[in-house]
């Protein structure tokens, strides 16, 4: 009789305990029930056509981060990003060195209104460079224009990112130094060295040495487009089909726009397969197939 009193007290409180343990179930079944019906799965994202990064949103989930040359791509306003370029640059970040040399690059030279106003040329490359004039103004709100400034900045970044590793930086150091009479040997290389990469800077930074300046080197260079403006559209069709924004709003079509007066397309495709023969659009279109076919054979067996 003097133990039942600790029977009872040991039968209590096991019913405590199946009673908490039943609340907590009920609790996150009905947690689970209420979930918003908006938050997805990256994978269920994907399913129904939207970006998991937008699944990612609904989920609480980080965002990815970006490369310095995407922030660039993608800013309303360069002045915001030059700090931290400037940091990553001085810890050897080749991207951030390319990102900066961009940002001075855009924002150093481009017509003002009033000059735009006395061109004479066609009405729909008026309002073109009238409205890539306004946009590069609006990214480059408070980004020194100081000219020599600007021009000194391009060059060290550059020349910067090509001593850290940067490709597109080292094509465009050749094509600054070596200009169009680069060794045969060198082209190759360069040529190589893109179709291992798949990084559509490379591809346009490539285009400008497979135009017509290559034209004495199609027989040497005959595994790839070369030698004809048809070869320089289908290497910018293959850069912009490896991801490179060249849209209205995209930092390509503007600055060849207000810097090279290349205006009236509204995406870099047409830019440079506008005023092709529809045969010529049709082989610069195989020619980005056929660039991409090389590098694919040649992510198993290297060399042209």
């Amino acid at each position: 009789m003097v133990k039942f009193p600790f029977r009872l007290a040991a039968c209590v409180a096991a019913l405590l305990v199946l009673l908490a343990m039943t609340l907590v179930v009920a609790s996150r079944r009905s947690a689970d029930s209420t979930q918003s019906p908006t938050a997805t799965t990256g994978a269920e994202a994907a399913l129904h056509g939207a970006p998991a990064s937008a699944a990612a949103a609904g989920t609480g989930q980080a965002k990815p981060v970006l490369s310095p040359m995407a922030r660039y791509r993608e800013a309303a306003r360069l002045d915001l990003l030059i700090a931290d370029l400037e940091q990553r640059s001085r810890t050897g970040d080749a991207d951030a060195s390319l990102a900066l040399s961009r940002i001075y690059d855009e924002c150093t030279m481009f017509l003002d209104p009033a000059a735009i106003a006395t061109i004479d040329i066609p009405p729909e490359r008026r309002a073109a460079l009238i409205r890539s004039h306004a946009w590069l103004q609006r990214r480059c709100a408070g980004v020194s224009l100081r000219i020599l400034e600007s021009i000194r900045n391009v060059r060290h970044y550059r020349s910067l990112a090509a001593r850290q590793g940067s490709l597109v930086a080292q094509i465009e150091e050749q094509i600054l130094h070596a200009g169009f009479d680069l060794p045969l040997a060198d082209h190759r290389t360069l040529i190589e060295a893109v179709l291992l990469q798949e990084d559509g800077e490379a591809y346009v930074a490539l285009s400008n040495l497979m135009g017509s300046t290559a034209a004495g080197r199609r027989e040497q260079l005959q595994a790839v487009p070369a030698g004809s403006e048809v070869a320089t559209a289908a290497w910018m069709l293959a850069g912009c089909r490896l991801g490179i924004p060249c849209g209205i709003d995209s930092p390509l079509l503007n600055r060849l726009c207000g810097q090279s007066g290349m205006c009236g397309a509204e995406s870099v495709e047409d830019l440079f397969t506008s005023n092709l023969q529809p045969e010529d659009r049709d082989a610069a279109q195989a020619g980005a197939d056929a660039i991409f076919a090389l590098a694919h054979r040649m992510g198993r067996e290297p060399g042209l």
